[in-house]
């Protein structure tokens, strides 16, 4: 009874889902607070503009949970295997994908040093700083194509060049990026050649960083290799000892279950433990919004979805 007492909530649970998804919010778009920036970055690993890819995957892996767990409590007979299977399904891919994180922001802040340059060469040309950003969708590189897309459709839809820019650095939301978008701020205004050798030289800047950021993530790369052998050889001895039912049998008493429900929380603090110590910590950034003196939404932000789909 209990089984399908749960099978009918992850059902009902799984249709208002559904149901929130389609119909999506026409609320006015507004700033995420700490609590919503924390959770994004919990459930899609990184700041910034979720990839498609974790996107997918994350999706998937919640379908896999809501299946599977019921259906390893209806033939190990063991009920805390409800919280255990979907720590696995989640837990696993977090493990063995230590590094997609941190290597898809490096890719993505490589990018923005092409990005900046190229930008560099357009306005050395005399172009304007708003024809310069919208022309640089033509030439995007692929890991910044949507948020460059979406510049420049802003600008289009005659958004404020401040107000698109902010949008495009809470977008790639790295304290990197953030010196060049606030270069930008500051000479939105005038377009010379002084922005243009000061956005070469950032763009060498950002270069060096990647770099850097390159090495280190060499040596993290060791720690994490250990972390994930550990992980694997335990998986291993549990997985065989699964089939032997002498191995089993004392977890399907209570006692049993809350000592499997101790270890395997014990198990899982540790390895986060270990992961954090070898974790980028990012840099606080520098065009992040204060709260604190935050009177009213953006100018004509609550009006960007029309504007975009009518640009694109």
């Amino acid at each position: 009874m209990l089984l399908f007492a749960l099978c009918g909530l992850l059902l009902s649970g799984g249709l208002v889902v559904l149901v929130v998804g389609l119909r999506g919010s026409s609320a006015e778009a507004a700033e995420p607070s700490p609590l919503a920036t924390r959770l994004h970055v919990l459930w899609y690993g990184a700041p910034g503009t979720p990839d498609p890819g974790t996107v997918r995957m994350r999706r998937i892996q919640l379908a896999l949970s809501l299946v599977a767990a019921p259906l390893a409590w209806l033939f190990s007979r063991i009920p805390v295997t409800v919280v255990l299977v979907p720590m696995l399904v989640f837990g696993l891919p977090w493990l063995f994908a230590a590094t997609r994180s941190d290597t898809r922001q490096i890719t993505r802040l490589e990018a923005l040093a092409d990005w900046t340059q190229r930008l560099s060469d357009v306005l050395l040309l005399g172009t304007g700083l708003n024809q310069a950003l919208i022309t640089s969708r033509r030439t995007a590189p692929a890991a910044l194509q949507t948020e460059v897309e979406d510049l420049a459709a802003r600008l289009q839809a005659r958004w404020r060049v401040e107000d698109a820019l902010r949008l495009f650095a809470d977008a790639v939301a790295d304290a990197t990026a953030d010196k060049v978008l606030a270069a930008l701020l500051l000479r939105a205004g005038d377009s010379g050649p002084g922005l243009a050798r000061a956005l070469a030289d950032m763009a060498e800047s950002v270069r060096d960083e990647v770099r850097q950021r390159r090495s280190i993530e060499a040596d993290r790369a060791k720690h994490r290799t250990t972390i994930r052998w550990l992980v694997t050889i335990i998986l291993g001895v549990i997985a065989v000892g699964s089939f032997n039912d002498r191995y089993t049998a004392p977890y399907h008493t209570l006692i049993g279950q809350v000592v499997l429900g101790v270890l395997a929380g014990l198990f899982v603090a540790v390895i986060g433990w270990m992961r954090s110590m070898a974790a980028n910590k990012p840099l606080p950034r520098l065009l992040e919004v204060d709260r604190r003196s935050r009177v009213g939404a953006m100018p004509g932000q609550a009006e960007e979805a029309a504007p975009l789909e009518e640009v694109r």
